[in-house]
C-alpha cells in the first residue's frame, strides 16, 4: 500500500515535468498550448533516456524531431492553401498563467497513461510517453514522426522494448 502511494507520488512529479516541459516546447514553437508532440519533445528532456533511446532504437534521430513538427505544421498550412512561410514569423510565446491548459488531444494521451497496465513499482518514464504517442494514427505528432522517417509503430514497439529493458535491469 505504501509503495503503490510512494510510486503514484514519483508517477505525479514526471507528469508535472512533462507537463512543464511540453508548455515549454510548444510556447518556443510560438504555440500557447501544449500537444502530444510536444509532450514528446518533453519525454525526451526526462533524466531517464528512455524515450530518447527508443527514438534511436526505431531508427530515428531525436535531435530531428522539433524539425519534424515545424514541417508537419508547414504541410498542413500548405493543404489549406496557406504560405507555410508563415511559420518562420512564429515567435516564442509568454508561458501562460492560471490553470494548466493543453490541447484537447492531450486527454487521450493522459487517460492512455494513467490505464497503461504497468507492474507493481514500474515507474511511469519517457518511453511510456512514445509509445502512447506514437500510437495515435493522426495528427502532429504522427504527421511529424513520418516527416522524420520514423515509423510510428516501430517507434511504439522500440518504446515496449525499452520499457521492458528498464524493468529487468531494475529488478
Amino acid at each position: 500500500m505504501l509503495q503503490r502511494l510512494k510510486q503514484r507520488i514519483a508517477d505525479m512529479r514526471t507528469i508535472k515535468v512533462l507537463c512543464e516541459g511540453a508548455e515549454r516546447h510548444a510556447n518556443a514553437m510560438g504555440e500557447p498550448e501544449p500537444g502530444p508532440e510536444h509532450f514528446l519533445l518533453a519525454a525526451l528532456d526526462l533524466p531517464d533516456g528512455l524515450a530518447r533511446r527508443a527514438l534511436l532504437r526505431a531508427g530515428a534521430d531525436p535531435s530531428r524531431l522539433g524539425a519534424g513538427i515545424t514541417a508537419a505544421h508547414g504541410a498542413a498550412l500548405a493543404a489549406t492553401g496557406a504560405d507555410p512561410g508563415l511559420l518562420a514569423d512564429d515567435a516564442a510565446v509568454p508561458p501562460g498563467t492560471g490553470p494548466y491548459r493543453a490541447k484537447g488531444s492531450m486527454q487521450a494521451v493522459m487517460r492512455s497513461l494513467a490505464d497503461w497496465p504497468r507492474a507493481p513499482g514500474e515507474p511511469l518514464t519517457g518511453a511510456h510517453v512514445a509509445a502512447v504517442v506514437a500510437a495515435s494514427p493522426r495528427g502532429t505528432a504522427a504527421r511529424a514522426l513520418k516527416a522524420i522517417g520514423t515509423d510510428a509503430a516501430a517507434l511504439a514497439a522500440a518504446a515496449r522494448a525499452e520499457i521492458e529493458s528498464a524493468a529487468r535491469h531494475a529488478a
